[in-house]
């Protein structure tokens, strides 16, 4: 993973020029220093062969700081989109308990239909990328909003629009 200029000088001994060089020499990540060779990293202009080692130890720290991390927010997207596809469960039910009769025919079809679909979509979140990790939350963050700022007295109307407009949420986010 490329690392920007301030965090590769977050290394002791790394400056913005030797930020820039080790970028030139392919090497734009903590990971990437880390397992560099130290031949390769000693012909680079203005790196101290003494400080070497020191300086691929910090990477590999910072490396293994930085995949922690990220699973830790991957975790927490895991968990958040268990809850969200609990609230959309717990949403239709509560639905289907106050409007029973009033579901048969087109409403109910159109109602079971947008929840399967919500929840089809929710699978296919992309929560490994950066970016499909990031759009993923957005997402999450809208359904959780929409489905839970339902009123218990909301009628059905507004339930089924609510439930479209969270499918079509869910859908932008895999898109």
């Amino acid at each position: 993973m490329e690392q920007t200029a301030a965090d590769l000088q977050q290394l002791k001994g790394v400056g913005s020029i030797l930020v820039q060089r080790l970028k030139e020499a392919g090497l734009d990540g903590f990971s990437k220093i880390a397992e560099a060779d130290a031949a390769e990293l000693r012909k680079i202009k203005g790196l101290n062969p003494r400080t070497i080692s020191s300086i691929q130890a910090q990477a590999k720290e910072l490396a293994a700081q930085a995949g922690s991390d990220r699973q830790a927010a991957i975790d927490a997207l895991v968990k958040r989109l268990g809850e969200v596809k609990e609230q959309v469960q717990a949403l239709a039910q509560a639905t289907r308990d106050r409007f029973g009769a009033e579901l048969t025919g087109k409403h109910g079809k159109k109602m079971s239909s947008d929840l399967v679909s919500i929840e089809d979509t929710l699978a296919k979140l992309n929560l490994s990328g950066k970016k499909g990790a990031k759009r993923a939350g957005k997402a999450l963050n809208k359904v959780q909003k929409r489905v839970s700022g339902l009123a218990e007295d909301a009628s059905l109307k507004k339930v089924r629009k609510t439930l479209k407009r969270a499918r079509k949420t869910v859908r932008k986010a895999v898109e």
